[in-house]
């Protein structure tokens, strides 16, 4: 998006009506479920402008939104900026058991992830503070209709939300830095089933826990001309030790257990073209270390569980266009390729990860303090065909073939003053 243009720097304070969206958002998110996103369980989407440019947004990281995508793009910003996104989605899978035949349905439902972000940049100063609150990484599936698939993933959700005050920095006229600290709080529900053998009936594994950790994000942008514009961003990883409980239902419940999970570093770089003022087109890739995840073991006094995951690095290949014209009225499109993490030999429905093709489409309007933005975005992937070698002492396997799509619809509002 433009430059906005500058505020009065006697507006320090936001009113009444600007700080009811930031409750109302914050309320939400403490409260929305996590969805399934992208690659692993990465969250990238995380506000409908950039949503639209297929996420190339890193080096243009013009509003708010900048605290996650790229710091150093605060600099651009004048006055007070307050932006609320409710990004809303719907994972749809389907999964065929090569050892049975059946056909078994994702329980899908419409999930509302809510994200905040506020920046201050004071007139005639070469710096500006700001502070996201938002989910990078989260999931929820449910496969609990599925007896096919009961040993391995019943209803499962994991939540990390992040707190992140940033500080940004203009060096010169073409270059600005930018970073912050990221207070994170992960809480995971996990459930599978347990065939037992002889005369005992299948019981229900559950280990719900919670940990926090802190991090780090740094970013840089440099614009050497009006036309042309580059941006790295960096996102620290992340290591929690969760404590809980852990049930196996209704034989040993409720004994203390404590598992530690390693969440991956991001690196983002980007290019933006500016041909005249109304075009901006930009070229992204997003680097996911998903590779630090390796074999995470809960352990408890009735002996460790192991869960193998062992994925892989994997990227975001990102292309975007947006159009403006003079009347504030603006639209984008994008394409975003999101690399598999998620090996066939650790293969787990509850994480039905793959390739896939997001495809995005967006309008808005900016005039005079207000902007919004409403993005479609739908993603497809061809059918994944598991042959992991995995099976349990009952005999139970996750292979077959699994089709999924994820549908969504994001809308960012933003007040400047």
């Amino acid at each position: 998006m433009p430059t906005p243009p500058s505020r009065s720097a006697s507006a320090l304070n936001p009113p009444d009506h600007a700080i009811a969206p930031l409750r109302l958002a914050a309320g939400l998110l403490a409260l929305a479920p996590m969805m399934l996103s992208a690659s692993g369980t990465q969250v990238g989407f995380k506000d409908a402008f950039a949503t639209a440019r297929g996420n190339a947004f890193v080096a243009t990281a013009d509003n708010p939104s900048a605290i996650y995508y790229n710091p150093a793009g605060l600099t651009q910003l004048r006055g007070q900026d307050v932006s609320v996104t409710a990004y809303v989605a719907r994972l749809d899978a389907d999964y065929h058991s090569s050892l049975t035949g059946r056909t078994s349905s994702l329980n899908a439902e419409t999930q509302v992830l809510p994200q905040l972000y506020y920046a201050w940049a004071p007139e005639s100063m070469h710096w500006v503070v700001g502070i996201g609150y938002y989910a990078p990484f989260g999931l929820s599936t449910d496969w609990s209709g599925s007896s096919d698939l009961f040993e391995f993933a019943t209803k499962n959700k994991e939540t990390y939300t992040t707190i992140n005050p940033v500080f940004a920095w203009r060096l010169t006229d073409t270059v600005s830095i930018g970073g912050g600290v990221t207070f994170n709080h992960l809480k995971v529900d996990l459930n599978r089933g347990v065939l037992l053998s002889g005369v005992l009936p299948s019981a229900l594994f559950h280990f719900a826990a919670s940990g926090n950790d802190t991090g780090y994000n740094l970013g840089i942008r440099w614009q050497p001309s009006e036309q042309h514009a580059f941006g790295l961003s960096y996102q620290a990883r992340t290591n929690f030790g969760v404590s809980g409980t852990s049930d196996l239902n209704p034989l040993i419940m409720g004994e203390p257990a404590h598992a530690d999970f390693a969440f991956p570093e991001v690196v983002i770089a980007g290019y933006s073209f500016r041909p005249t003022a109304g075009w901006n087109l930009e070229a992204n890739i997003d680097w996911t270390n998903w590779a630090c995840l390796k074999t995470v073991t809960i352990t408890k006094a009735s002996g460790a569980v192991a869960l193998p995951f062992d994925w892989k690095a994997s990227c975001f290949n990102e292309l975007g266009v947006t159009h403006y014209w003079t009347n504030g009225w603006q639209v984008s499109a994008g394409y975003t390729l999101s690399e598999n993490s998620v090996p066939d030999a650790t293969w787990n429905p509850a994480v039905p990860d793959a390739t896939r093709h997001f495809w995005c489409a967006g309008a808005g309007y900016a005039e005079g303090p207000w902007r919004f933005m409403c993005t479609l975005q739908r993603a497809t992937a061809g059918t994944r065909n598991v042959r992991s070698g995995q099976q349990t002492l009952a005999g139970s396997t996750p292979d077959g073939t699994y089709d999924t799509s994820i549908n969504t619809f994001s809308l960012s509002l933003d007040y400047r003053f």
